[in-house]
Order: structure tokens, then sequence, then C-alpha cells
């Protein structure tokens, strides 16, 4: 990750150190995801926005801000390796926003096994991305849908950066936080070749390619 992350913002410290802090459970979680983007999309700059405490918790207000935050600092894609069973207004907004500025929006479908769609995965013009394992089967914790999920990516047993208590190293991790970066990454490869596509026609390379 040296020389690859740019200046970016801790919305829960509100501080300009986004980094993990433990030592909950989502220790790590952050620094695994950008890992796997890293190695996707190697010529990347990457903007590190830290939105959940150390045990992966947070609050729609405080990502919608995070989104709009990013979006006036340059994004172009935004990966969201996070995600809720409710539905949000102002995260909805938020979003929406973004994408209609040219933004690529990317979520995890969630880890509950369930067709209930997940938010913001299922807003709309959000690719919503779950889990295969390495047999290319859904994995058995990834939620699934036909009509709010979108792509599936390697979600299981996934080697990336890691921080924890252990210290500084790689770790093998699973879920569809895993899935989303590989999505993301690979919409930044494409974003730089074809900068002035809109974010609909670039979803829709994506879906006419892939596998089903």
């Amino acid at each position: 990750l040296q020389n690859r992350l740019l200046s970016g913002w801790d919305m829960v410290s509100d501080d300009p150190l986004p980094n993990d802090e433990g030592d909950g459970l989502g220790w790590g979680h952050g620094t695994h995801v950008t890992g796997i983007l890293a190695k996707v999309a190697p010529q990347s700059q990457l903007l590190p926005v830290r939105v959940l405490d150390s045990n992966g918790r947070g609050n729609t207000f405080t990502l919608a801000y995070a989104i709009e935050w990013a979006v006036k600092q340059g994004a172009d894609v935004i990966n969201l390796s996070l995600g809720a069973e409710s539905d949000s207004r102002v995260l909805r907004d938020a979003i929406q926003q973004a994408i209609s500025q040219g933004v690529v929006v990317v979520a995890a479908a969630g880890n509950l096994n369930t067709t209930e769609p997940q938010f913001p995965a299922s807003y709309p013009d959000v690719i919503a991305v779950t889990a295969v394992d390495s047999a290319n089967h859904k994995a058995e914790f990834a939620n699934y849908g036909l009509h709010w999920v979108d792509l599936a990516a390697p979600g299981v047993g996934i080697t990336s950066t890691i921080v924890g208590p252990q210290g500084s190293g790689y770790a093998s991790w699973s879920g569809t936080s895993m899935s989303t970066p590989f999505v993301s990454g690979a919409v930044a490869r494409l974003r730089q070749t074809q900068p002035n596509v809109s974010v609909g026609q670039i979803a829709a390379q994506f879906y006419s390619h892939s596998a089903s």
C-alpha cells in the first residue's frame, strides 16, 4: 500500500488519520479490503475513509457524509464493503447524487445467506456484489437475489493486507466485503481506459461480459 494512499479522513473520530483501530471485530477490515483493491487496480490511487468503528458498526448519516466528502475529493469509484437491512433516505440521496456526478458505486450484498435486499447494495444503479468460492459456487454465507444482486466475485479465503493484534502483514478473510473490491478494482481499471462513459454504460459492460 506504500505510495498508493491519498490523504483520507476518519469520519468516526473526525481527524485526518483514517487508520483501522482496535480492538474490536472490525479491526483490519478496511486494510484487508484496500489490499484487494490495490492488487486488482495497480495503477489506481486509493482514498481511505473510515466510517465504521472497531466493531464494524456505524450509521447512515456518517456514511452519507463520507460519500459526499469522497465525491468532492474527486473519487471516480466508491467501494462500500458494508451494508444494513434497513433503508435510509439520507444514504439513498447521497448515493444517487454521487452516481449523477459520474461516480460508480459498488456495494457488498451481505453475509446472511438471505434473499432479503440489503442497503445500499439494492439501491438503483449501485452494483451489488455477492461472493463465490473457489469452485465458483455461491458462498454458503452470501446473500443472493435475482432482482437486486448484480455480480459475484471471489469471497472465500481471500488473502490480503491486514493490521490487528498480531501486527501488520497478511491474512485470509471471507465475506462479500472481500468480493466487492474485486469488482471495484475492475471498474477502476475500466474507468482509466474509458473516463468519459456513463455509470450505466460501465455497469452494462460488466453485466454483458460476466459468466452466468
